[in-house]
């Protein structure tokens, strides 16, 4: 509701009371009519009369100032009104915010953990690759530092062999490049 149609309302309401008021007092004046025709004094019902037509200046006041009373209050309320859906709105926008921030924080987390897993899953995959090339050198040096031939050589896996190799020798080497057994 606008404010103009509040006011309009109000007035009506005035009006409406203003009129029951003198309806009252033309009720109340015809009493006292009635009543000073009865006691014998005819001359005063006519003043009396006059007096209770016209509505008292304070009664008017007082709705008038009721009335102000009432739109100050709607006012008030109004404007409480108003307020509390202001706040209410930012509590939704800070806890919205909140939410985001915390979303945001969750996801940067699960990806450190991802990065994390993928990197220790490397290093482990460097150390076994480390490992076997470990254990190859190793069987390498197990294997015997002469071979008869080049058909010796492959048997132990060693073909073809370079010049400081294990098993190396000049015979294996026709070509004497350094490369054995090629």
């Amino acid at each position: 509701m606008d404010e103009s149609s509040g006011w309009e309302n109000q007035v009506s309401s005035s009006k409406n009371r203003r009129s029951a008021v003198i309806g009252v007092a033309s009720a109340l004046a015809l009493v006292l009519t009635l009543s000073a025709c009865s006691s014998g004094t005819a001359s005063d019902a006519p003043a009396l009369l006059a007096d209770a037509a016209q509505p008292s200046a304070t009664s008017t006041a007082s709705a008038v100032a009721k009335a102000a009373r009432e739109a100050a209050a709607q006012k008030a309320a109004d404007e409480a009104a108003a307020r509390k859906v202001a706040e209410e709105q930012a509590a939704a926008e800070e806890a919205a915010k909140k939410a985001a921030e915390e979303a945001a924080a969750k996801k940067a987390a699960e990806e450190a953990a991802a990065q994390a897993a993928a990197d220790a899953a490397a290093a482990q995959a460097a150390a076994a690759q480390a490992a076997a090339d470990a254990q190859a050198r190793a069987a390498a040096a197990a294997a015997p530092t002469f071979f008869a031939n080049c058909d010796a050589a492959r048997a132990a896996g060693a073909a073809p062999v370079h010049v400081g190799d294990p098993g190396y020798s000049r015979k294996l080497d026709r070509d004497g490049d350094g490369v054995g057994c090629e």
